[in-house]
């Protein structure tokens, strides 16, 4: 449950909760995320745990985005989405379920 925070809520008294923000990325040429500003900090990407893409309503508003679920190199887990229409990046703060010890691609220190 989310406490109140005594601001006003969107239609219907809802709030958005995890809206993802603008994220300053490093990409590689490829496409995948290298580096991200996280709070403030810069962090190398240590592992990318998981990668997706999601393609929809072309008929309309274009949605064409890539995901990547990310360990920063302070064990942070992150995910991150490249908007491939405008080539912006976003990050959100969700974290699914977690596989132990489940990495598909590690980076080199």
């Amino acid at each position: 449950m989310v406490e109140n925070p005594r601001t006003a809520a969107g239609a219907g008294g809802l709030r958005l909760l995890n809206q993802p923000k603008p994220a300053a990325v490093e990409a590689t040429p490829t496409g995948e995320p290298a580096a991200a500003v996280w709070q403030g900090r810069y962090q190398r990407i240590r592992a990318v745990a998981d990668s997706w893409r999601i393609d929809d309503e072309w008929w309309r508003d274009e949605i064409a985005r890539r995901y990547f679920v990310v360990e920063l190199e302070s064990g942070r887990r992150l995910t991150l989405y490249c908007d491939l229409v405008t080539g912006t990046w976003y990050a959100q703060s969700y974290e699914g379920p977690r596989e132990s010890g489940t990495i598909l691609r590690g980076r080199a220190g």
